[in-house]
């Protein structure tokens, strides 16, 4: 099978996405891709570990269960639960999550899943059931990269206090995601035992679930051990909203800003200047190689070295999440 899988790679700057597919048509099957990745796992972590990134593209991959299979067929890919997830996404079954429902006429800024919390999923799974007819691409970005291209200041800054995440979680309609439905309970004694093992800082006001925990700026990769860029401070913050939205926000929440459905501080509670979170953002997407979704497309991304976003897009677009 190793002969008959053709690497290529498409190369912005130093930025590699490593694309695997069949040479020929007859040879576009699931099988071949499974049988594939079991006899090459060492040599897919390597390519993971040097790009942060592998698409495997054409090989007749057509719903949740094919998807399920490739997942499954990657050494160590244990399932990761989405418990105490801040994206809006409708759990699928027990391993699938749609990957977002974020609003299609706004982009949603890189970030490494979950870095705003104690515990993260190691890999991430992308599976294109339906492509978007226009845009909806999701852009990747090597936060090795990142570091390098960001302001030393902020990195410096970043790298001495880390970050101060807050969330406001509603316990029936408001603004943002419910505290049941972040952690998909409606037993307040199952958050509380989460909050207390995963040293997050809680409070309840009225029906209402107020965290605070503080995360890293930067951190070192277990494996490369490299320096990688890793925080959500600008994804959090709600200057990285429309700007309609976040001075509704501001009119509202000002002066007890607990209150944000969001929020990003440095990690002693000082604020951070919205300059240093706009050019976070924009050197995300500056940094970032764009590639356009085929039906049947599964990626998988280191989640510690490669950030994700994604862009705007049109028509219906089906693109679905698996963690491990």
């Amino acid at each position: 099978m190793q002969n008959e899988i053709v690497i290529t790679q498409l190369i912005k700057e130093e930025q590699v996405l490593n694309i695997i597919s069949p040479e020929a048509k007859n040879q576009m099957s699931l099988d071949g891709l499974l049988t594939y990745m079991e006899d090459n796992d060492s040599m897919l972590k390597g390519l993971l570990l040097k790009h942060g990134a592998v698409l495997f593209r054409g090989f007749d991959v057509k719903g949740n269960e094919d998807f399920l299979k490739v997942k499954e067929k990657f050494s160590g890919a244990s399932n990761f639960s989405y418990m105490d997830g801040n994206s809006p996404r409708t759990k699928l079954t027990s391993d699938i999550y749609t990957s977002t429902e974020y609003p299609k006429e706004y982009p949603i800024t890189l970030h490494n899943e979950m870095s705003y919390s104690n515990r993260w999923p190691q890999y991430l799974f992308f599976y294109s059931h339906i492509p978007a007819e226009e845009g909806g691409e999701t852009p990747l970005a090597d936060c090795r990269q990142i570091l390098k291209n960001l302001n030393p200041d902020i990195v410096d800054k970043f790298g001495k206090l880390g970050v101060k995440y807050t969330r406001y979680l509603t316990g029936s309609k408001g603004m943002g995601k419910s505290w049941m439905s972040t952690f998909d309970t409606t037993d307040k004694t199952v958050i509380e035992k989460y909050c207390k093992d995963n040293k997050v800082e809680y409070f309840w006001e009225n029906e209402n679930l107020c965290l605070s925990h503080n995360g890293p700026g930067i951190i070192k990769h277990p494996v490369t051990n490299e320096e990688v860029w890793f925080n959500q401070a600008n994804q959090f913050h709600p200057s990285s909203l429309p700007g309609e939205v976040y001075e509704y926000l501001k009119t509202q929440y000002s002066k007890s800003k607990y209150k944000y459905p969001q929020y990003a501080f440095y990690g002693n509670g000082d604020e951070i200047p919205e300059e240093y979170l706009k050019e976070i953002t924009e050197v995300h997407f500056e940094t970032a190689l764009k590639f356009k979704w085929e039906k049947g497309d599964v990626v998988i991304l280191d989640n510690l070295l490669m950030a994700h976003g994604r862009m705007p897009f049109k028509g219906e677009r089906k693109v679905y999440v698996s963690m491990c």
